[in-house]
């Protein structure tokens, strides 16, 4: 079974959002994902929670430092 990845994202109009997807081992490209309103979000923080859980922080441009902060805590 491919492992799974959870990304939160920081700041920005979906900010707190989650999302839960399959790992692709043959994916090459860093993590991102683009948020509603264009701008790209790309990986900030990353926390393996067992052997097929990992999970992401997101970073959108216009996040504020408590905002990744809060979701780094939690």
């Amino acid at each position: 079974m491919a492992p799974i990845f959870e990304c939160i994202i920081a700041g920005g109009p979906q900010h707190g959002l989650v999302c839960r997807r399959r790992w692709d081992s043959r994916r090459s490209a860093p993590l991102a994902m683009t948020s509603a309103d264009g701008q790209l979000c790309l990986a900030a923080a990353r926390r393996h929670t067992d052997a097929t859980h990992t999970q992401f922080i997101l970073l959108h441009p216009h996040a504020t430092g408590e905002q990744f902060l809060t979701l780094l805590a939690a």
